[in-house]
C-alpha cells in the first residue's frame, strides 16, 4: 500500500539508504534556502527524472503521487496571493468590497509563486526518498545516524498502524454499503458518523491484541529487525554534488537576471 509498494519495486531498493537520505536532505535544504521559483521547479524536475531513470518507476507514478499535495498547495497559495488592500494600492486584479480592494498584487503573486514552487521542489525530494526506500530501511538508516531509538520505533509503529486504521475503516465501509448505508444524504451522514466512532475503537482493540502477541514473543520494549545486505551506493555521492551545484547555479543565474 502507498509508496512502500513502489519502493520495493525500485531498482534502488538494494542500495544503502544512507546515500539516498543524504541526496534527499541536501537537495531539500538547498531548495528551501534558495527561496526561488526556478530552483523549486528545477528540483522537482530533477527528482522526477531520478525516480524514473534510477528507480525505474514509470513517470505516471511520480505524477500521480504529486496530485495529492498539489491540491493543498494551490489552496494554500491562493490564500497568500489574495488579500485585502487599501483603495490606493496598485493591484493586478481586484474586486472592491466595503471600501477596500480584495485582489492580487505583484508582491503577493511573487510570494505565492515562490512558496508554491519551493514546496513542490521539497515534495519532489521527499518522493524520491519515499519511492525508492521502504520505511523499514529508512528506520535502519536513522538508527545508524544515532537518532533516539524510541523516536525511530514510534515512527515505525505509527506508520504500521496507519494501515490498521485503513483496513478497519475499509471493512466497516464495505459492511455499511452492503446494507445500503450510503443511500441518501441523511443515511450517508449517519453511516459516516458511525464509521468514525467505531474505527478507532476497533483499531485500539486490534492494537491491544498485537501488543499482547508481542509480549508473548518476548517483547522487551524494543523491536529487533534484521539488517539487510545493501549495495554501497557510492555513485549517489557525486550525483548529490551535481544536483546541489545545479541548484546553486540556477539560483545564481536567477539573481543575476533580476539584478
Amino acid at each position: 500500500m502507498g509508496t512502500d509498494r513502489y519502493a520495493y519495486q525500485s531498482r534502488l531498493r538494494r542500495v544503502s539508504p544512507l546515500p539516498k537520505l543524504l541526496l534527499t536532505a541536501v537537495a531539500l535544504v538547498v531548495c528551501l534556502c534558495c527561496d526561488s521559483v526556478a530552483v523549486g521547479l528545477a528540483t522537482l524536475a530533477v527528482m522526477g527524472v531520478l525516480v524514473t531513470a534510477l528507480g525505474g518507476l514509470p513517470p505516471r507514478v511520480f505524477l500521480r503521487f504529486l496530485k495529492v499535495p498539489l491540491v493543498f498547495l494551490v489552496v494554500g497559495c491562493l490564500t497568500i496571493m489574495v488579500g485585502s488592500h487599501p483603495p490606493d494600492t496598485p493591484v493586478l486584479a481586484a474586486i472592491p468590497v466595503g471600501g477596500r480592494l480584495w485582489g492580487v498584487t505583484a508582491e503577493g503573486l511573487l510570494l505565492g509563486a515562490r512558496i508554491f514552487c519551493k514546496a513542490l521542489g521539497a515534495v519532489g525530494c521527499m518522493y524520491f526518498l519515499a519511492l525508492n526506500t521502504p520505511v523499514t530501511d529508512l528506520n535502519m538508516a536513522l538508527e545508524r545516524l544515532h537518532v533516539p531509538r524510541l523516536m525511530v520505533e514510534l515512527m515505525e509503529l505509527i506508520y504500521r498502524f496507519i494501515f490498521v486504521l485503513w483496513e478497519t475503516a475499509a471493512n466497516i465501509r464495505v459492511a455499511q454499503q452492503s446494507r445500503l448505508g450510503y443511500v441518501g444524504l441523511r443515511r450517508s451522514l449517519s453511516s459516516l458518523g458511525t464509521l468514525a466512532s467505531m474505527v478507532f475503537l476497533r483499531a485500539w482493540r486490534k492494537a491491544d491484541r498485537i501488543y499482547t502477541a508481542l509480549e508473548s514473543r518476548g517483547y522487551t520494549g524494543s523491536l529487533s529487525t534484521l539488517t539487510d545486505a545493501y549495495r554501497p551506493g557510492w555513485g549517489l555521492l557525486p550525483l548529490t554534488a551535481l544536483v546541489t551545484a545545479g541548484q546553486l547555479g540556477i539560483w545564481l543565474l536567477e539573481r543575476m537576471a533580476v539584478a
